[in-house]
This record gives structure tokens, sequence and C-alpha cells, in this order.
């Protein structure tokens, strides 16, 4: 975790803000120039492991095309000397995702690991959902 001239708290809280920033901003080479040129992504537990920063910037580059105007929110559960914890919400106008992240951050406060646990609610404007009972 970054320590130059900074907390290991502030250090991955400034990155999990650009991380959101970049999201916001659908801007992938910004999201990319958080994670160093060797870093791994797992998106989730059971999808491929995300091996180098190019293939992480493609990743989010498709992700942020289905996702206009979206916001992001995010927590820090915890931060230590390895890794950094935090709660996250992606959403726009009809999707929603929420998640965890587990992040390695290099001494340059750059991300070398990231993994994602996250769920995604897709609500149908023209799909009326009703409850029934148990």
């Amino acid at each position: 975790m970054p320590t130059v001239g900074k907390t290991v708290l502030a250090g991955f809280t400034d990155w999990i803000t650009n991380f959101g920033d970049a999201w916001e901003s659908a801007d992938p080479e910004a999201a990319g120039a958080l994670f160093v040129v060797g870093a791994t992504f797992q998106p989730t537990p059971f999808s491929p492991l995300l091996r180098g920063r190019k293939q992480i910037q493609e990743y989010l580059a498709v992700s942020f095309q289905g996702w206009p105007r979206a916001s992001f929110a995010a927590q820090v559960l915890g931060a230590g000397d390895t890794y950094g914890i935090a709660h996250w919400r992606v959403a726009s106008r009809d999707r929603a995702m929420d998640g965890v992240l587990v992040a390695a951050l290099d001494e340059r406060g750059r991300c070398t690991s990231l993994r994602q646990w996250w769920h995604e609610d897709v609500e149908d404007a023209s799909e009326q959902r009703t409850a029934s009972p148990g």
C-alpha cells in the first residue's frame, strides 16, 4: 500500500476515489492509469483473471459502455499494509451493481491486484414486478 507522504488509508481512499471518477466519466484510460503494467484483475470470483494493464483497460472500456451517466459511490471498509477493502456501488438510470473489492497498491498508489465480488440488478421499466407470498 502507498506509504510515500500519505497514510495507508489516505492512499487507498485516493485510489478508490479516482477509480470512481473513471467510472463516472467512462474513461478507461484514466482507469488504466491506476494500475501497474503487470497488474491482475478478477472482475468476479468465477471469471478468468485478467493480466496486465492493457487487458484491464480493455475490459473496463467495454464495461463503461454499458453504463451511461453512471454514478459511483464507495465506502472504505479497511486498509492495511497489504490490501484495501471497499464496498462500492455503480448505478445508472436502469441498472445498479453493488459489490466489494479488495485491492493491493504499490508504494506509488497504483493497483497491483484487484478482486471484486458484485451483484447486478437490472430494472426493466416495461415490466411490473409483483411479489407473491411465500
